[in-house]
């Protein structure tokens, strides 16, 4: 989000862009997973707008049929979802620009007076301008003597999550649409296929386990990970239908526990900036206006 909302900012200002993105789709956390047995949101579960801008855009992706509301009873405000799926939300943004996906960036360089962009697979990008938009952590790796503005990212702190994804034969005919735990195994349950624009024949269920868990569990198999979320969601829901799939999903940036609280950084002289939720907070929008934010600083200093 943060770079693609950073990119569609300078596009539309006129500026020639390339995106680079290391996965085979698009969204980052706002990421769909796509089954045979229909899809999963397994990052991201939902978005809510407070800033007008933000607002504004999202109801521009309802326009184009990219996210629509999820209603939810007892809450008060909107949940916005992708449709078909979570992914999908981002795509107004990326409309028309230069994506190039699957292309892992391996190392970035200075060549004045711009930059040189190294990806897996041989593949060399030259630019004047470098946005970059990637977990803090990853971010000082990937920049550790190449700029000052790696230096201070030590005190973002993320929250890791496993994710379990389930489809089921048959609905949870009692089981409530929405679950909010505590810290443990089930701190979200969440029926997908109540979602808008989804399609299955059957039920498909989203559980996320909650930071702690998350942590202690960080390094265990996927198999032990798997069972131990499928009886935790099978003490929750009672006995399971049959189960036609099943697959967890790690992430180990999920959430933002402590931001840098700046809307980006930039280095103006050098032609380099960084953006993401981590700079303001674990939300979707933060990394929206986190985005926008490095792309208007980025102009300034060019109209200089």
């Amino acid at each position: 989000m943060a770079g693609l909302a950073c990119a569609r900012h300078l596009a539309d200002a006129g500026q020639d862009v390339i995106v680079l993105d290391k996965g085979r789709g698009l969204g980052g956390r706002l990421a769909t997973r796509r089954s045979e047995h229909g899809a999963f949101d397994h990052g991201a579960q939902y978005i809510t707008a407070r800033n007008p801008g933000f607002a504004a855009w999202l109801d521009q992706a309802e326009l184009a049929s990219s996210a629509a509301p999820w209603q939810q009873l007892g809450v008060d405000r909107t949940w916005w979802v992708g449709t078909p799926g979570m992914s999908r939300i981002v795509a107004p943004l990326a409309e028309g620009l230069d994506v190039r996906k699957a292309c892992r960036v391996e190392a970035v360089w200075r060549n004045a007076p711009g930059w040189t962009v190294a990806c897996e697979g041989d593949e060399i990008v030259q630019a004047d301008h470098l946005a970059i938009a990637i977990p803090a952590p990853q971010a000082a790796t990937l920049l550790a003597g190449v700029t000052p503005l790696a230096d201070g990212l030590d005190v973002v702190r993320y929250a890791p999550c496993w994710t379990l994804m389930v489809a089921l034969v048959e609905p949870l005919e009692t089981a409530p649409r929405v679950y909010r735990g505590s810290d443990g195994p089930c701190a979200w349950i969440a029926c997908d296929s109540s979602k808008p624009g989804r399609a299955t024949d059957g039920e498909n269920w989203v559980i996320q386990a909650g930071p702690g868990w998350s942590e202690i569990h960080l390094e265990d198999s996927s198999d032990t990970v798997s069972r131990l979320l499928h009886d935790a969601f099978e003490s929750w829901a009672g006995a399971l239908p049959d189960i036609r799939s099943s697959q967890v999903h790690r992430w180990r940036y999920a959430r933002v526990l402590k931001a840098l609280d700046a809307p980006c950084l930039w280095d103006g002289e050098a032609g380099i900036g960084l953006a993401g939720d981590w700079c303001l907070g674990p939300r979707v929008e933060a990394a929206y206006l986190s985005g926008r934010a490095l792309a208007g600083r980025m102009l300034a200093t060019q109209s200089r």
